[in-house]
């Protein structure tokens, strides 16, 4: 079983992806729905968590940004208060009852809910967890560590780590990984990388079907079209481009599902090769159980795209 919590929700203008108007009118216009508003020319962000049942456990995957946390970077992550907890409740799951929580990667709207604050303190949320994050990932973002020139490049994410990672290792809670990783006889996680240098995603083989969890792999069904479109904030964009082709060909091949992190409805779907390459097809409409832990910004469209 698969069940979303949705966090929030806003518009982003789809010149942060083209402005190739006969792209748009001849391969965006058919989606329409969030993925394309033709009036306003924009596109609904969508901040969602995952929820996956499977082998005797519950996996919770990309906990998004959390309450309380200074994003001046970004506004719309800056200092929320939604009820995305509720929206767990609404799945019918208590944060002690989370077996794993698997993050893509440590970008600040992916790992957020790994802690909350409590008494002036972060603490992990999900206390009888274990949280997966790769091992490259964490070198990545810790500043400590000095892999990379330039570890808080994305302003956004300034102090994500020490708010949402670092409660979490020293709680002794974390498992650090080298992909790929078998996290359950049904989930393999595998490398991604590109949009961050240790980022993942997860491979859900059961009976039914198969299906990617691909966090930000991609950002909009544009992508599966032209995989060298892309919102700002790669590590390595070459690579981010390189893994999405990769990863199309794999998914079309197999007719797996995908779940992306920031897709609106029907938030999922199939890719189907082409004579030109990939397209989207949308799955059927998902459960809104978690609609109350919604947070909307409807009334504005941010133009000022940060890194994401």
């Amino acid at each position: 079983m698969i069940d979303r919590v949705e966090e929030l929700r806003f518009e982003l203008p789809i010149d942060a992806l083209t402005d190739d108007a006969d792209f748009i009118t001849r391969a965006l216009v058919p989606f329409g729905g969030g993925f394309l508003n033709r009036e306003r020319m924009s596109f609904v962000f969508c901040g969602q968590s995952w929820i996956v049942h499977v082998d005797g456990l519950i996996v919770l995957i990309d906990p998004c940004n959390g309450n309380g946390r200074k994003r001046p970077g970004f506004p719309y992550f800056e200092d929320l208060d939604t009820p995305w907890l509720a929206g767990l409740a609404a799945a019918g799951v208590a944060p002690e009852e989370i077996d794993i929580v698997f993050c893509t990667h440590l970008h600040c709207d992916h790992c957020g809910w790994n802690t909350r604050d409590e008494g002036g303190r972060w603490v992990p949320t999900f206390p009888n967890a274990t949280y997966l994050f790769a091992a490259r990932e964490v070198a990545r973002w810790d500043p400590a560590a000095a892999v990379d020139p330039d570890p808080e490049f994305n302003e956004y994410n300034r102090h994500v780590f020490a708010e949402s990672v670092a409660p979490v290792l020293a709680a002794g809670l974390a498992r650090l990984i080298e992909p790929p990783y078998r996290v359950s006889p049904s989930l393999l996680a595998e490398a991604a990388p590109g949009h961050t240098h240790g980022h993942m995603i997860l491979r859900l083989e059961s009976a039914e079907a198969i299906a990617y969890f691909v966090g930000d792999t991609l950002h909009h069904p544009a992508q599966i079209l032209r995989p060298d479109l892309h919102l700002r904030g790669c590590d390595d964009l070459g690579q981010a481009i390189a893994t999405r082709k990769s990863l199309f060909a794999r998914v079309a091949a197999e007719r797996a599902l995908i779940f992306p992190a920031h897709f609106p409805e029907p938030h999922h779907g199939r890719i189907v090769a082409t004579a030109d390459g990939f397209d989207f097809v949308p799955g059927e409409p998902f459960p809104l159980l978690q609609a109350a832990g919604t947070l909307e910004h409807e009334s504005h469209i941010d133009t000022e795209v940060p890194n994401i």
